[in-house]
């Protein structure tokens, strides 16, 4: 079934390929203090999807689900019947969308809504939300509508069967996957294809703010040769690169309103491994890719590997999973200084059109999770 695999144009362009080489300069970036919300929630197992910009972070385990406020954890509870649940989205008004499944086969997605504290249903069946925007917009995909757009009550496709929705914005832009396997752009009705990097046949558009900037993964089959991308009207799509020469693949999941973007890069197509081998979270800030590793405040390192990082609030704190004492615990990184640090030191390429593209025609796939069949990109 589409809906469950991964969050998984033809004009004439000209493409500059500008090489960022090792260079003795230095940048200024944040270094961070580091939270283990794994630990809080008290399970081996567990990964932070999405956080809004008071900090309030939404967290899966292995079949349940929790929301995180003010240094606590909240259990959020399935729906009557259920016995499962993941969630995937949370906005400023601290509300949590996900989906809850009474049975281990991944049949009967109930999507839902948390609000203060109460897990309420979403009249829309066979269906997984996937992102919820302040003004209480959801999107998603659902079997029979394909793509939605939910908002005061009322499920509406926006597209064709196969294709899902992943991220919108506070202004209704929506971004995700077509069936075509082709990242794009939704807003005023009109779809459009955003295409794929010089020489890939896949893409999938993960998250996008409210300036239009949309970050996804362009790859020749898929995520697992894909790399990070940063779209916006008047640039099309800019390939960030992979953090290493040798990684195979790069991932960009979260973007906030200040153009910053998160996600991951490797060599381990085990996206939630738990020994933290051959994957390593990114940050990509003023036309820079950097290892969240590397900007560790000192004395704040619980022994994390950060591997993945799912979201970006707009106060640069960043949401994610990492591997710590051989279990995958979620995260939660804070500013803590702004500093100078030793540029990267491997040559990312970055490909930006030389001329203005127009893209027509266009699904963030998103990871297999064992909770709920719920598909995070990250």
């Amino acid at each position: 079934m589409l809906l469950l695999k991964w969050k998984s144009c033809i004009t004439a362009i000209t493409l500059t390929a500008i090489s960022l080489t090792a260079s003795k300069s230095a940048l200024a970036a944040s270094l961070y203090s580091v939270t283990d919300l794994g630990s809080l929630t008290g399970e081996t197992y567990s990964y932070a999807t999405d956080i809004n910009d008071s900090g309030e972070v939404a967290i899966n385990s292995s079949g349940r689900s929790f929301f995180y406020s003010n240094g606590s954890v909240k259990k959020i509870s399935p729906l009557p019947g259920d016995n499962q649940l993941g969630v995937t989205g949370i906005n400023n008004l601290g509300q949590v969308v996900g989906n809850s499944v009474g049975n281990n086969n991944f049949t009967g997605n109930d999507p839902f809504l948390y609000s203060n504290g109460i897990t309420q249903p979403l009249a829309i069946q066979d269906a997984i939300p996937y992102a919820i925007n302040d003004r209480t917009q959801i999107v998603g995909g659902a079997i029979g509508l394909g793509p939605f757009l939910y908002s005061n009550g009322t499920a509406t496709s926006i597209g064709i069967p196969g294709t899902v929705a992943y991220g919108l914005n506070n202004l209704g832009q929506v971004v995700g996957i077509l069936n075509s396997n082709t990242g794009f752009l939704y807003e005023n009705g009109q779809t459009t294809n955003l295409g794929t990097l010089p020489g890939d046949g896949y893409s999938v558009a993960n998250d996008i703010n409210d300036s239009g900037q949309v970050v996804g993964g362009s790859g020749l089959t898929g995520v697992d040769d894909s790399r990070a991308f940063l779209y916006s009207s008047s640039t099309g799509l800019q390939d960030l690169g992979r953090l290493r020469p040798t990684d195979l693949f790069s991932f960009g999941v979260g973007i906030n309103n200040l153009g910053q973007a998160v996600g991951f890069s490797g060599t381990n197509h085990d996206f939630y491994a738990a020994d933290g081998n051959g994957l390593r979270a990114f940050l990509y800030s003023d036309n820079t890719l950097y290892d969240l590793n590397d900007l560790i405040a000192p004395g704040s390192d619980p022994g994390f590997t950060l591997t993945v990082a799912s979201a970006i609030n707009n106060n640069g704190q960043i949401v994610g999973r990492g591997a710590v004492n051989g279990e995958l615990h979620a995260f939660l990184l804070t500013p803590t200084s702004s500093v100078s640090v030793a540029e990267p030191t491997s040559s990312v390429p970055i490909l930006s059109f030389g001329a203005i593209v127009t893209l027509f025609a266009a699904f963030k796939h998103k990871r297999h999770s064992s909770s709920a069949a719920i598909q995070q990109t990250s």
